[in-house]
């Protein structure tokens, strides 16, 4: 739902949480001794910094400052991977949090609108009742659907 009404902003914003919550995920399996889990999770954040270098554009120039921050993450988390060494990934988580703490100050004042078009819009809520709980779902794009007799 957020992604579906993210704005460009927001989306690398949404990008950069995945892989700080990846690299977290990563260090809870490494000392939990989930080797496979470890590294499932920093290929996961790896694709999203690869991710992250194939959408940059470089006719601003910023992108190649960006390029060479993304380059320093793909190392290093590829790095704590092979070598099975966690304490690489303190470096790659903050450099990350430094650009989303930046990315969330733009996002806030993004008013290009959402990426993605044509989506549906959502309004659904919960009532309580004695003893119950009921989901309210209503498609707005419904409201203006008939019956044809």
């Amino acid at each position: 739902m957020r992604v579906a009404q993210a704005s460009r902003s927001e989306l690398i914003v949404i990008m950069y949480e995945i892989i700080l919550s990846d690299i977290q995920s990563a260090k809870e399996a490494f000392a939990a001794d989930d080797t496979a889990a470890y590294e499932k999770e920093l290929v996961h954040a790896g694709r999203f910094v690869s991710e992250l270098m194939g959408s940059l554009d470089y006719r601003i120039g910023l992108s190649y400052h960006l390029m060479s921050l993304y380059i320093f993450a793909g190392r290093e988390l590829t790095a704590a991977k092979v070598h099975k060494e966690p304490e690489r990934l303190d470096g790659v988580a903050e450099v990350i949090e430094t650009l989303l703490a930046g990315y969330k100050k733009v996002s806030e004042e993004d008013v290009s609108g959402p990426v993605m078009r044509n989506t549906q819009q959502v309004y659904a809520g919960l009532t309580y009742g004695r003893g119950t709980l009921n989901e309210t779902f209503i498609d707005a794009n419904a409201a203006k659907r008939g019956f044809i007799a």
